[in-house]
């Protein structure tokens, strides 16, 4: 019996994040846990008029466990960190791997582009993200 090469196919996640848990995040002796997951540029683009905003940070961290999701990993911690998402007030987020996620993406043979959709409501923001699963996988 012989396997016919892998096709390209779509992969889809979503992920929900509750404003009030990035609002936590926020709060003096929560910074540390914070930085640890959004790194400085990410964080630059979460302020609105010099302060954090909740809603910017939620949104980063729903589109940071979306992609996460399109690894189908178990058992392993996200890489906040490697998994940048760059965007400003009013565009669209861009993500770009690096390090562990590279690697992880490698592994699970996404193709290099990432597109990700985020939304907010009431107390929620929602990504959705997705990638073609390849033969090649991912390359940075």
């Amino acid at each position: 019996m012989s396997s016919a090469p892998l096709s390209p196919a779509p992969r889809v996640a979503v992920d929900l994040v509750l404003l009030s848990r990035a609002e936590e995040l926020l709060a003096p002796q929560r910074r540390p846990v914070l930085e640890r997951m959004l790194g400085p540029g990410e964080l630059a683009g979460c302020t609105r008029q010099g302060r954090l905003d909740a809603s910017a940070v939620a949104g980063v961290l729903a589109v940071k466990e979306a992609v996460f999701k399109l690894f189908h990993v178990r058992d392993r911690p996200v890489p906040w960190r490697s998994i940048e998402v760059a965007s400003g007030p009013g565009s669209w987020p861009e993500v770009h791997l690096r390090g562990a996620a590279a690697q992880l993406a490698g592994a699970a043979r996404l193709d290099s582009e990432i597109s990700v959709s985020l939304a907010h409501d009431g107390g929620y923001a929602v990504a959705v993200a997705a990638a073609v699963h390849t033969a090649e996988g991912y390359s940075q």
